[in-house]
């Protein structure tokens, strides 16, 4: 990975954009150079266009820009596991209002300020009602103890003008968690709870409404440990880990469950996602959504997930990558083993933008280019999951068709195996790539499947555009019938 950064280095030679300046919200917290709490008056641009509409500390990469961010410690090594953390100096205990029609985030925000510094910051067994946005980064050797309920309220139009940027496909978050030796932890029973079927019902099959805030945002950070945590309802994303490296996140519960069956209720209920990212650790995970469960997305390298859970939703996503017009993205390392897909669209999936640009992000671009290799997916239990193992390079959301042999995006040496389980249909695999920039060097092994529809074995392998296939032979072309989403 470190030669593909120099690499990118001399080839950008971008200088991150200039920052606005921070505006005040009227919390005496603004005087703290640590942690922040406010956001500037929003920008009077539709949320349609490129430019973003407020306030936004990460505009270098929500422009896509190379050189935006690296990790300090590129080298590959093994999953970061965690590090031991002393006792803190001092203790805030979060006071609880005890209002539903309360906010409580001024007196977190006070906790985190007076704690944000070598502190312990304890959230007691009871409910916090939070009713603003929190910007808790740059904190310092602290932990944070969640024994209750962070609940968030249903003001909808609060929500949607104010949550704050992340700094990628113009999307945002409801809270900003972020500094260096962090322990995040809830014993299990912990929980932060987005009261999401509002935002389920509200937002009607919308894909990436923009406004709609992730859960939470990683942002900033490096050497933490995020466990034993229950995340209920997630107004959309659960979680984004950005800009960060060494980051251990295990044990961790996701309810993001539909509230009926209406197709695409809970659309874009992520787990988690990656970008910017690099050394990045899953264990334990269980999630019920109803889009990806964990997906490494933009610039994320060595990111290794193991022992999960997924229930419905979409599995194991790499991407969607090479949105950005121009811009070198790299994707190397990502390992997932023994995980568990329970009626979800696929077992582990990658998938690009064509290299056509058609619309702005996040619900159009295209045309970035770099590359995805050493992706390995492994030990997979399978019960009645759509198609085990896939790739397309077609991804576009403005609705138009084709492109999908355009994208000069490069993947190669993937591996996918040792899946086992039943599918409902006899695709094993769907590979579907770019005439511009052939796959290659992609193995497929020990793949033991039921078809459910037809009560056979599966042995479809469709593909497109593949070179140098390992273990399988492609069975006959996609023709239509490898899926895009």
């Amino acid at each position: 990975m470190s030669r593909f950064l120099a690499r990118a280095l001399a080839l950008s030679n971008v200088q991150q954009a200039p920052l606005h300046e921070r505006g005040s919200s009227g919390l005496a917290l603004q005087a703290d150079p640590t942690v922040g709490s406010g956001v500037a008056p929003p920008i009077q641009t539709p949320s349609t266009q490129w430019e973003p509409d407020r306030y936004d500390p990460y505009v270098c990469e929500y422009l896509g820009q190379n050189g935006c961010w690296f990790p300090s410690e590129v080298q590959e090594g093994p999953p970061y596991m965690g590090d031991e953390f002393p006792k803190r100096s001092k203790t805030c205990i979060v006071p609880a209002g005890g209002d539903p029609d309360g906010d409580d985030a001024p007196q977190i925000l006070e906790a985190f300020r007076v704690c944000g510094n070598d502190g312990h910051i304890v959230f007691d067994n009871t409910t916090y009602y939070i009713g603003t946005i929190m910007n808790t980064t740059g904190l310092k050797d602290v932990d944070v103890e969640v024994k209750g309920t962070l609940l968030w309220d249903t003001n909808i139009p609060y929500w949607l003008a104010n949550s704050m940027p992340i700094g990628f496909q113009n999307q945002t978050a409801a809270w900003h968690l972020g500094g260096e030796n962090l322990h995040f932890y809830g014993h299990g029973y912990g929980t932060l709870n987005g009261n999401g079927d509002t935002w389920y019902k509200f937002n009607d099959g919308v894909s990436n409404r923009h406004g709609r805030p992730h859960a939470l945002l990683i942002t900033n950070t490096k050497n933490a440990v995020i466990e034993g945590l229950r995340f209920i309802k997630s107004q959309m994303w659960t979680m984004t880990v950005a800009r960060s490296e060494k980051v251990l996140l295990q044990d961790i519960y996701v309810n993001n469950s539909a509230p009926d069956s209406s197709p695409r209720s809970n659309v874009n209920t992520d787990g988690a996602d990656t970008v910017y990212a690099n050394n990045i650790t899953f264990l334990r995970w269980t999630t019920d959504n109803g889009d990806d469960a964990i997906s490494p997305k933009q610039n994320s390298t060595n990111i290794y997930i193991a022992n999960c859970t997924f229930v419905n939703g979409m599995g194991i996503a790499v991407g969607s990558i090479g949105q950005y017009p121009g811009q070198i993205e790299v994707i190397e390392n990502i390992t997932a083993v023994d995980i568990r897909c329970i009626n979800s669209g696929y077992g582990a999936r990658i998938k690009t933008w064509t290299g056509e640009t058609k619309g702005y992000p996040p619900n159009g671009g295209g045309g970035g280019i770099g590359h995805a290799k050493n992706l390995t997916f492994k030990n997979f239990d399978l019960d009645n999951v759509n198609v085990a193992w896939a790739l397309a390079q077609c991804t576009n959301y403005e609705g138009q068709q084709g492109g999908c042999d355009t994208s000069k995006f490069q993947i190669s040496d993937i591996h996918w195996g040792n899946a086992q389980g039943s599918l409902k249909g006899d695709r094993v695999a769907t590979l579907q790539c770019s005439a511009a920039a052939p796959c290659y060097n992609i193995e497929l092994f020990n793949n033991y499947l039921w078809a459910l529809d037809q009560d056979i074995q599966a042995t479809s392998y469709l593909c497109e555009a593949v070179e140098n296939t390992i273990g399988f032979n492609c069975t006959g072309a996609c023709d239509g019938q490898c899926p895009h989403d």
